[in-house]
């Protein structure tokens, strides 16, 4: 019975660790086997269930819908043993192993990533695996040991720890605000060509100004919407429209001049940005590492601690719009 709980694990790890890599060779390479061995493993506890987990084809592999089930069983207690097991591996030694991190687009490009290389500079045996994408995340389902997301905590049983807060800012690139004018008021965002964001539920989010006004949601219309938020940016430097971003995110890009910050009594109440780890009495080393590194990183960045008007007074003419002549819509 022994022997036959070995195999079992030896199988539940091969699957959980094909899923993860999309191969048997790639799950190979992590668990320093071979690919048959993996395929081997896989393959017995399929018959132990009685259930086809993956479906093999010559180029990739993919879950059934009873895999699917399995992975997501699987892969918060495997996870588990492996953080037990680094706890004891990793006193007194420098923090190592596998770091898999999820983290909200536009806010990794531009003040993550950037610490990324100091990070593995003084964490050299860490492995760390970062995911940029922007739709919410099953942190358990999706293996991850550290998410930095936006907005509020929908789950109890995560660990949350304020980063920042985040507010949003309506901006155009030079040439639009020459060709349209400058918005002088939230009423006649209705006459200009707003990009909006496309929502979970195909439907445009609005557009949440404040704070002198927080609850207004300003009827906005336009010819382009996505489901990303750099792609609007994008869209609004090459001259498209207006667009709503993250002030974080188009700091950078109001310092370069290619965005000009309109409206700017109306910026957004802040969300917050946080970073989230699944509650643990033993945390691994190096979520931990992560973890502190980038507070003490990011809670001390200017563009991120200070208030949105100050940041703003740069690039916002005195007479009360962006730094181009005014001009309103005729």
């Amino acid at each position: 019975m022994d022997w036959l709980i070995v195999k079992s694990i030896r199988g539940v790890v091969g699957f959980v660790r094909a899923v993860e890599a999309g191969s048997f060779a790639g799950a190979a390479k992590k668990l320093g086997v071979t690919p048959v061995a993996v395929s081997k493993n896989v393959q017995r506890l399929e018959r132990q269930l009685g259930v086809r987990l993956l479906q093999r084809s010559t180029r990739k592999l993919s879950l059934t819908q009873e895999g699917r089930a399995y992975y997501e069983r699987c892969c918060g207690p495997l996870r588990e043993l492996e953080n037990a097991q680094s706890v004891i591996t990793e006193r007194g030694k420098s923090p190592t192993g596998t770091l898999k991190v999820t983290c909200l687009s536009p806010f990794g490009r531009v003040y993550v990533l950037p610490l990324i290389p100091d990070f593995s500079r003084r964490y050299p045996s860490i492995e760390l695996e970062l995911h940029l994408d922007d739709t919410v995340t099953d942190m358990i389902a999706g293996g991850y040991d550290v998410g930095i997301r936006a907005g509020e905590a929908r789950d109890g049983t995560m660990v949350m720890r304020e980063v920042a807060p985040l507010h949003f800012v309506v901006c155009g690139a030079p040439s639009y605000l020459a060709e349209r004018g400058i918005p002088l008021s939230v009423r006649e965002l209705s006459r200009h060509n707003c990009l909006r964001l496309r929502g979970r539920d195909s439907q445009s989010v609005p557009w949440r100004l404040g704070p002198g006004h927080p609850s207004e949601a300003p009827p906005i219309s336009g010819n382009f919407l996505a489901n990303d938020i750099p792609a609007l940016v994008t869209a609004a430097i090459h001259g498209q429209g207006l667009v709503f971003a993250p002030l974080p995110f188009v700091l950078p890009l109001f310092r370069a001049g290619t965005l000009r910050p309109v409206l700017p009594e109306s910026v957004s109440q802040p969300a917050r940005i946080f970073i989230h780890y699944v509650s643990r009495k033993h945390l691994a080393a190096r979520v931990k590492a992560f973890v502190n590194f980038m507070l003490e990183h990011l809670r001390g960045h200017p563009d991120l601690i200070s208030d949105p008007q100050t940041l703003l007074a740069p690039f916002v003419n005195p007479r009360g719009s962006a730094g181009t002549p005014d001009k309103r819509i005729v």
